[in-house]
């Protein structure tokens, strides 16, 4: 794993969130992760050139120490990649070894994105490692068709394998006392910059209609002088927080790095019974069927029409939130996705 347990989106909803139901098939994980606490603060923060290389070599170091350890495992399950940086040589390692590799993700990490307080590191990352590691691979699960296409090229052995919500735990509150109309976004630091691109769309339907924004994050957003609440994000406090969203927002660009994005924000809202509006890109078109389980936006208009639209109509909220909710769980719930993981695992470790 890159991360520690508990920490990042995409681990939570994919392996870490499935290991409950692998446990019952025969399939027990242990977690060597890459990244400790203090890597993950640091990295985040502006400058600290010499802090940010000082854990990254700790962190290489405890990766190669780890390495000793994969030979008594039946196959090695990598997250997106073996380091946050350098190029596939752990990779190249772990295939010497010999078990069974099933590689994972779930965004478009073939491409060069960097938060901004480490656009120095951007090289660093060999975003084009992952041709290597997919021809590494015994198996590749992805988030999305869009992933497998790419995926196909290096390997056939593709599984496209959705983030899932556990539905059993992700359960719509019966009822709102919010005063107004509350439009909610979710996310990492990272990808609230997409949020911050919105800002001249959030200040008018802040100035137009009687709603209030809300924030869950990890870190304070910069919306300039567009009126919001923050909540800062933990895994305690999550389902709350979007429980009490009456409208969810996903807004994206239109670039190649969304068209790899997974939607995990709309299923998350989706699955609480939050009618949700996204950016009509990627996965969400498979998603949403517009005008029944959410609505799909390109422009402004589109964007102010919808929510409008939810504002004014809480009847329609409301069966709009219940068509959302059956979506998840008929087709994007732990156990369905844990499912598939599962045959793949236990496929690869009879090959």
């Amino acid at each position: 794993m890159l991360y520690p347990h508990d920490r990042v989106p995409g681990q939570r909803y994919r392996i870490e969130q499935w290991e409950k139901y692998l446990n019952q098939e025969g399939i027990e994980i242990d977690y060597f992760s890459f990244a400790d606490e203090k890597l993950l603060k640091t990295m985040p923060k502006n400058g600290q050139i010499f802090a940010k290389i000082s854990t990254l070599s700790k962190a290489f170091l405890r990766r190669f120490a780890q390495l000793s350890a994969l030979k008594k495992y039946d196959a090695i399950f990598i997250y997106r990649a073996a380091a946050m940086v350098g190029p596939a040589l752990i990779e190249r390692i772990i295939k010497l070894i010999g078990k069974p590799i099933i590689f994972d993700f779930d965004d478009a990490i073939f491409l060069t994105h960097t938060h901004e307080a480490n656009k120095l590191f951007g090289w660093a990352k060999f975003a084009k490692k992952t041709d290597v590691i997919c021809r590494l691979s015994n198996a590749i699960t992805v988030g999305n068709e869009w992933l497998a296409d790419y995926a196909r090229k290096h390997n056939k052995n593709v599984t496209v394998i959705p983030s899932s919500v556990d539905t059993d735990f992700y359960l719509p509150k019966d009822a709102k006392s919010n005063k107004k109309v509350v439009v909610g976004w979710t996310g990492s630091s990272t990808s609230q910059t997409h949020l911050e691109m919105f800002v001249p769309l959030l200040r008018e339907i802040s100035e137009k209609l009687p709603i209030e924004i809300h924030v869950h994050s990890d870190r304070e957003p910069d919306l300039d002088d567009v009126p919001y609440v923050w909540h800062k994000w933990s895994v305690d406090n999550e389902v709350e927080i979007i429980s009490n969203f009456d409208i969810g927002i996903m807004p994206m660009p239109d670039d190649e790095w969304s068209q790899g994005k997974c939607s995990m924000k709309a299923l998350l809202y989706m699955s609480l019974g939050v009618p949700t509006v996204c950016s009509d890109i990627g996965m969400n078109r498979e998603v949403i069927n517009q005008g029944e389980n959410g609505f799909l936006a390109k422009t402004n208009e589109d964007w102010f029409n919808a929510i409008q639209t939810l504002v004014n109509d809480e009847n329609l909220r409301k069966k709009m939130g219940k068509k959302s909710r059956q979506t998840v769980v008929e087709k994007y719930s732990m156990r369905k996705c844990a499912k598939l993981f599962a045959d793949v695992v236990l496929k690869t470790v009879k090959n």
